[in-house]
């Protein structure tokens, strides 16, 4: 029992359900009592602005005139000039009382309180039913000609309107703090619910089913939103995984024939040297074949590098039309002297913030790889239109199908692996685009024939959010 109360006191949506609803006792409880005081304010200002307009219309009745018995008459219903709603009282400056005698309180002026026992002299049957609806009065003297006039009114009705407040507070404050409590609790269960689903999905994925998914098929919420954000994580774990697997295969296919034939190499070179024979040539091809190795693993370790961020804390301003002459100055000759055809496409060049070294790498192995996979009659053409630069070229090109299999760590086409190269050119291009969060392009030409490979990079978010 203890158990299952803690765990349900874990959930967080039932916690902040249940925290909701003592908030809203708490406002409830606070706008009852400002509700009351508020009430009792108006409905005491309401009996006091009565009480003086009436005393304001008698004393112009008596200055028209009017004799006070007439107005005190108007007033008489269960005794003489008295009633359980409202009274008047004149004291002449004779001393002579008109309407009901009320206790000695003419001397005042403004506002008064009595209670309902100082106007009975009546026998034990009547004063019995009087203290049935025995009540304060609000009384207002003042002084009219000829004397002072007392008016009053009962606070009979105020009082019973008063009394009846609290319970029509609790009774719906209750009804609606039922209501609130049910509702978020079962909206709260709901959310845990989801947040359950959640949470048994990561602990799946930490036992290593990538294959758990959980986003409904629509989004209504941030839960939906954070499924849809853990899925597509889960996606990515599993697509890197998979790659790593990938290269864990291609580095033992890359480096396992090259290792063999060093080896052999270095058997030759042993078994020469035992026969008093110099072999430098195997030597020589020894620290050939090591620097070929050597080389991979550099250009691993250059991919790790760059995938880490490091090199963002080196990120300034670049003028891409600046970065492109930059590249073609530095590349064109050797192009043209491969016999291929090299031109430069600049149209509305725009600019970014990246580190110039890495964007100039990237472009220069999109261009070894053009002169290493096309014919010497090829045009290569380096180009930058707005925020997006690139190479194409006019060669063999790629099929569509391998376009996402390329960018790949050691992935090759030519599954024999007997051309040079590693398959970590086009890699180096992906990790630096996506450093500079850039989207990396892979298509065909309009012509239809060759490879176009660009870098589309997209604005900051804050200045995405400043054009809407």
């Amino acid at each position: 029992m203890t158990s299952s109360l803690k765990h349900l006191w874990q959930m967080s949506a039932l916690r902040q359900a249940f925290a909701l609803t003592l908030v809203f006792l708490g406002v409830l409880v606070a706008t009852g009592f400002l509700a009351d005081v508020s009430i009792r304010a108006n409905l005491n200002q309401t009996i006091d602005n009565d009480l003086l307009t009436k005393f304001n219309q008698i004393k112009a009745d008596l200055a028209k005139g009017v004799s006070y018995q007439s107005i005190a008459g108007s007033y008489q219903s269960e005794s003489e000039h008295f009633s359980l709603d409202e009274f008047v009282s004149f004291k002449s400056d004779s001393g002579r009382i008109y309407g009901y005698p009320i206790p000695d309180v003419y001397g005042k002026t403004g506002f008064i309180n009595l209670a309902l026992y100082y106007f009975h002299e009546e026998d034990e049957e009547e004063t019995e039913e009087h203290a049935e609806t025995e009540t304060s009065w609000r009384v207002y003297i003042g002084t009219i000609p000829g004397g002072r006039l007392a008016i009053g009114s009962s606070l009979r009705a105020r009082n019973q309107l008063l009394n009846t407040l609290p319970y029509a507070f609790l009774f719906s404050g209750g009804v609606m703090m039922f209501i609130t409590l049910s509702g978020g609790l079962w909206f709260g269960w709901r959310s845990q619910r989801r947040l359950s689903k959640i949470t048994r999905a990561l602990d799946q994925i930490a036992a290593g089913d990538l294959t758990t998914r959980i986003a409904p098929s629509s989004c209504r919420d941030d839960l939906d939103i954070l499924s849809v954000k853990l899925d597509e994580t889960t996606q990515r774990l599993s697509t890197t995984l998979q790659q790593v697997r990938d290269l864990s295969v291609n580095i033992a296919h890359d480096l396992k024939t090259p290792l063999t034939r060093l080896r052999a190499q270095l058997e030759q070179t042993q078994e020469q040297n035992q026969k008093g024979v110099s072999d430098a040539e195997g030597v020589a091809g020894a620290l050939k074949k090591t620097d070929d190795l050597l080389e991979v693993f550099d250009a691993l370790l250059r991919i790790s590098r760059v995938q880490s961020g490091e090199r963002k804390k080196q990120f300034q301003h670049i003028q891409l039309a600046d970065l492109i002459h930059n590249v073609a100055e530095i590349y064109q000759a050797v192009v043209e002297e491969t016999g291929r055809s090299f031109f430069v496409e600049i149209e509305e060049a725009g600019s970014i913030s990246g580190d110039q070294v890495l964007l100039v790498q990237a472009l220069a192995n999109l261009i070894e790889n053009a002169l290493r996979h096309t014919s010497i009659e090829a045009k290569v053409t380096l180009f930058v239109s707005g925020n997006t630069i690139g190479l194409r070229d006019n060669g063999p090109g790629i099929p569509e199908a391998y376009y996402p299999r390329v960018v790949e760590p050691m992935y090759r086409m030519e599954q024999s692996r007997s051309t040079p190269g590693a398959g970590l050119g086009l890699a180096l291009v992906k990790a630096i685009a996506d450093l500079h969060q850039a989207e990396l392009v892979l298509s065909s030409p309009t012509s239809g024939k060759g490879l176009n490979i660009q870098f589309v990079f997209h604005p900051p978010i804050n200045e995405q959010l400043g054009t809407i």
